[in-house]
């Protein structure tokens, strides 16, 4: 058994499929055939159960891709770790919510890509307690997330975001004044779901003023609850980032709720320090960050990250 043979059979076991797995490979699919069934012949095992469709994955199968795509992140991670530092290179797994897509992610990427073009940048989109699994699992280098503190990882500040109460435009809210969590009582309401950290902090709140929440609807795609907000459906709440994209257009109203805000960090294993993409990387996040908030264009946002 050896590396390549180990990432034949991953990129095999993501397709379902020799053909297009040989295409994108580089590689004749009987000299590819020839490799897996060396695999499977040291390990005593069948891999792939074939068919007509395509192939699928056996008990053994699905136990070696588990295991292999964290030895395989490893190693990639070990050789980027060497390579030249001068001239960063290599591959950087990095972990961004969807909240934060229209006000920095976009710009993030954009500029990272043009900066350091030896470096493969790949993006995971998710919820907080998503990409944190990631980073457990070892799939992903740094994420930002919105950070409780309940997780093993090491974790560093990066801002504290005000909450909005989020209203149809008709409803006129004035996005400067600030509201009591009493203001919002008795509203319908349409939230993310109880795995994302937005909707945990609202209902922490509520719970220490004893105040009842009337929750009609709930989605982790808050382009959806903006739509459903300017529709009239409900109210929500979430942070300026989550609802940007609608205010700028005019679709939907918000005013900032008093002592109700969510920390976000850039979280990454312990006990691993950052590979130079991964730095370079944290360093224009900060750098962006610090020019949106200081800049005025991200509402309700104040950075809590350390001086560098």
């Amino acid at each position: 058994m050896n590396l390549r043979q180990i990432r034949y059979f991953l990129q095999i076991a993501e397709l379902g499929n020799f053909t297009r797995a040989s295409e994108i490979l580089g590689i004749a699919q009987p000299a590819l055939s020839r490799q897996i069934r060396l695999l499977e012949e040291d390990l005593g095992e069948a891999l792939f159960i074939r068919s007509g469709q395509g192939v699928a994955l056996t008990a053994a199968g699905k136990a070696l891709r588990e295991k292999a795509t964290a030895l395989v992140y490893q190693f990639d991670k070990l050789r980027d770790e060497i390579t030249d530092q001068s001239s960063p290179r290599g591959h950087l797994t990095v972990g961004l919510p969807p909240a934060i897509a229209h006000l920095l992610s976009i710009d993030l990427i954009d500029s990272y890509c043009r900066e350091y073009r030896d470096v493969h940048l790949h993006i995971r989109e998710g919820i907080s307690l998503d990409l944190i699994a990631g980073i457990q699992q070892s799939k992903i280098d740094c994420a930002v997330v919105v950070s409780d503190g309940n997780h093993a990882l090491c974790s560093e500040p990066l801002f504290r975001e005000t909450l909005f109460l989020v209203a149809p435009s008709s409803d006129k809210y004035d996005i400067t004044r600030f509201l009591s969590l009493k203001d919002v009582a008795g509203k319908p309401l349409v939230l993310t779901n109880r795995m994302n950290n937005f909707r945990v902090a609202v209902e922490d709140a509520f719970g220490r003023e004893d105040i009842p929440m009337h929750v009609l609807a709930d989605s982790n795609s808050t382009s959806m609850i903006s739509g459903l907000v300017a529709k009239g459906t409900a109210y929500s709440i979430l942070p300026y980032c989550a609802i940007y994209p609608a205010l700028k257009q005019g679709l939907i109203s918000a005013s900032p709720i008093e002592g109700l805000y969510v920390d976000w960090a850039l979280v990454r294993p312990t006990q691993t320090e950052l590979t130079t993409p991964a730095r370079l990387f944290r360093d224009m996040l900060m750098r962006l960050l610090r020019d949106k908030i200081q800049g005025d264009n991200w509402l309700g946002a104040v950075i809590t990250a350390h001086p560098t």
